[in-house]
């Protein structure tokens, strides 16, 4: 999980939307990282700041060949974000 979430930080992410739960450990990992972390989002919110943000909704980080990757052109802007 570390990995995952180190490979999306990397790529240049500060914020993290997810439909899922987010665990106290991954958690642990986005507040070291300064990083804001919003879970159970709605899909359909979830498209909507994808689609204003010029994001894309990732479901896997899996690849054709098996291996975990996060490109970072899937990665969206905002000027602000709030909650």
């Amino acid at each position: 999980m570390k990995e995952r979430i180190q490979m999306i930080l990397k790529a240049g992410a500060n914020v993290i939307l997810t439909t899922m739960g987010i665990d106290d450990v991954a958690n642990k990992y986005l507040v070291e990282s300064k990083c804001i972390g919003l879970r159970r989002v709605p899909k359909a919110d979830l498209r909507k700041i994808a689609k204003c943000s010029g994001a894309t909704v990732v479901s896997t980080l899996s690849n054709l060949d098996g291996d975990e990757t996060f490109d970072p052109s899937n990665l969206g802007f905002a000027k602000k974000v709030c909650e």
